[in-house]
């Protein structure tokens, strides 16, 4: 069995158009479409937690996360490269003076 096995929920929502209404709204307004947005509900609603799906407020958060994370890492790193440049440079200029 294939675990990316279509299954597919026919869904009538007769005489509900505020229902499918409200449902693209809030799938939109989450980022994600209605198949997406209906699924994580339904998980939600028999106490299976949803998988993740990134929204643009999501996908903010973890870049804003990922540039700090970065920044963390990179700056001190970039700090000891360009002082030990600095160094050379300093020691190669006294080398001349001499």
């Amino acid at each position: 069995m294939n675990d990316k096995e279509r299954i597919q929920l026919n869904l009538r929502l007769d005489g509900n158009r505020e229902l499918m209404d409200a449902i693209k709204a809030e799938a939109s307004t989450a980022g994600i479409s209605v198949n997406a947005w209906v699924v994580r509900t339904l998980q939600s609603a028999i106490g299976k937690t949803p998988i993740a799906i990134p929204t643009p407020e999501l996908d903010k958060t973890l870049d804003n996360t990922l540039d700090n994370t970065i920044e963390q890492k990179l700056v001190p790193v970039l700090d000891k490269m360009l002082a030990d440049k600095f160094a050379a440079i300093e020691e190669r200029l006294g080398k001349l003076r001499a």
